[in-house]
């Protein structure tokens, strides 16, 4: 069996968790072929003589995608091709299984999409559901991250439910290193992730002006950081080593995520596993991961985030409590697990 999968994300945030995951968990005995863009094929060492990288220095989303990367990838004769994201080329004819970690596009305007003209914004959307209705059809297998993501690709692309895995993602840190000292001297409140509008960043920095706290955003967003609201309880850090990121949640005086869709939702439980407490949106997909290991919020209110925030982290006994079940949730969730769930589905397609 000679398997492909498709790593051009391997640098963007949750997609690019994901397919390093697979890098790291995936049988080092299985024949694989990656398909890399020019960074990660220039850097990336394979940990295996049976594993090969292959140059596909083509953007996502594009129309290059759908004309060279079928190219790309018939070249390798493959048994299987994995696609970890959405974005697929709809005219590669070969055996395939793919990822859909969200339907938030169905929902909401998402990434730089949400500022294009509208006739621009209009082809896009179509070319969006067209690319979705092929690869659910046509997909041996689709993997998602929860049964809320799951419910939705039945009802908006009518999916086959028999087809849809659901592989649950993690809260592991790539990088736990020893302790550190705080990374600020105040105490804050933790954001962890891109400012796109359904993630709803303006609402938490409106409850961070309430309680008068400091409001971190770590995270990789170059484009709408610079556009959230301008205020001095708000520090905007980015893109942090993996190294330090375990430091800015251990001082935490809390993690808090006002999404309005999310189709897992990594940080809540990366904050979990190393004991800070997270406080979160009232939204179908956090109750099927978090159960009672976090606390809810009305993400459309920042007077009650203000209010349920003040109240976590005011009670010594709650938090406590909740840094114990947070630490006993994130355990049930494994990279490890997720890999290997999502290897015995290779199997099976590629025949």
């Amino acid at each position: 069996m000679r398997i492909g999968i498709d790593g051009r994300l391997w640098n963007e945030t949750g997609v690019g968790r994901y397919i390093r995951s697979l890098f790291l968990y995936l049988p080092k005995e299985q024949e694989i072929v990656w398909f890399l863009g020019k960074k990660e094929y220039e850097t990336l060492e394979m940990p295996s003589p049976k594993w090969r990288k292959v140059l596909a220095d083509v953007h996502w989303h594009s129309l290059r995608e759908q004309i060279f990367m079928p190219i790309i990838f018939l070249r390798e004769n493959l048994d299987l091709l994995h696609f970890p994201y959405f974005s697929f080329p709809i005219f590669y004819p070969g055996r395939f299984v793919i990822t859909i970690h969200d339907l938030i596009f169905d929902h909401y305007k998402t990434g730089k999409w949400s500022t294009l003209p509208h006739w621009l914004y209009l082809i896009k959307k179509i070319s969006y559901h067209l690319v979705n209705w092929v690869s659910v059809f046509r997909a041996k297998k689709i993997f998602t991250l929860s049964n809320d993501a799951k419910k939705e690709l039945v009802s908006h692309y009518l999916a086959d439910i028999n087809k849809i895995v659901v592989t649950y993602e993690s809260g592991d840190l790539e990088d736990k290193t020893k302790k550190g000292k705080s990374p600020t001297s105040k105490p804050y409140l933790l954001y962890v992730g891109n400012a796109h509008p359904h993630k709803n960043v303006e609402t938490l920095i409106k409850a961070a002006e309430i309680l008068k706290m400091k409001l971190v955003l770590l995270g990789k967003d170059n484009f709408f950081y610079p556009r959230l609201s301008k205020s001095k309880y708000v520090e905007v850090v980015g893109t942090v080593p993996n190294s330090k990121i375990a430091d800015w949640y251990r001082h935490a005086s809390a993690l808090v995520t006002a999404s309005k869709m999310e189709g897992f939702g990594i940080p809540p439980l990366e904050a979990m596993s190393v004991g800070c407490p997270a406080i979160v949106s009232d939204i179908p997909v956090f109750h099927e991961v978090y159960g009672d290991a976090a606390i809810y919020f009305n993400q459309n209110d920042p007077k009650d985030i203000a209010r349920v925030v003040l109240a976590t982290i005011n009670n010594k006994q709650l938090v406590e409590q909740q840094i114990k079940k947070g630490y006993q949730r994130a355990a049930k969730y494994s990279w490890e697990k997720c890999v290997k769930e999502t290897y015995v589905e290779y199997v099976s397609s590629s025949k």
